[in-house]
């Protein structure tokens, strides 16, 4: 997340240099840059108190609780099926036991591959969610800059110190996320 958040700042900062009125700027004072105006943004804060963060990973948590019970009960099949294989294996002719033995391996392949899948997509709809609060952390940044005036925006984990929390404009940033996207619905998988 704080990689999406610390772009996502950077962007913007990219975005100001291309607004209409630091290009008047500019072209107006011979080509000199205007002076910096700084704020600074918390993207760790961002990503811990967002409510739409909180709410998907609530979401994605009660999800993957869900699939655990379900993969510990396979694996519970598949250590029983194993030891009665393994128990079988003195009366079984060594091709009916080598057929078995791979069959279950199979089993367990299978399984394996399913928990990757799941973990893969869990992380892909996270990242959508991650996506959608960048997009709106974007949209609050630009829209903050127009009403305060700064033209450039830096990550607290960038900035050694700073002096005056009045640079510091996460908590509203916060608060207006929070208004923008309360919650997220994760599109959760269905089925086995």
């Amino acid at each position: 997340m704080n990689s999406l958040i610390k772009s996502a700042v950077a962007l913007v900062a990219l975005a100001f240099a291309a607004l209409p009125g630091v290009a008047l700027a500019q072209a107006a004072g011979g080509g000199k840059v205007p002076a910096s105006i700084i704020a600074v943004i918390d993207s760790q804060r961002i990503n811990r108190d967002a409510a739409a963060l909180k709410n998907a990973r609530q979401q994605l948590e009660q999800y993957r609780f869900s699939f655990q019970s379900e993969i510990a009960k396979e694996e519970e099949k598949l250590r029983a099926e194993e030891q009665e294989i393994a128990r079988q294996r003195s009366v079984l002719s060594p091709e009916v036991f080598e057929q078995k033995r791979q069959a279950f391996q199979g089993k367990v392949v299978e399984l394996q591959k399913r928990i990757q899948e799941r973990s893969q997509s869990l992380e892909k709809m996270l990242n959508g969610v991650r996506e959608q609060v960048t997009v709106q952390v974007i949209e609050i940044l630009k829209g903050l800059a127009t009403e305060r005036g700064f033209n450039m925006v830096l990550d607290r984990a960038q900035v050694q110190i700073f002096i005056g929390d009045n640079i510091d404009i996460t908590p509203e940033v916060l608060k207006r996320l929070d208004q923008r996207l309360p919650t997220v619905k994760v599109n959760l998988p269905t089925g086995k």
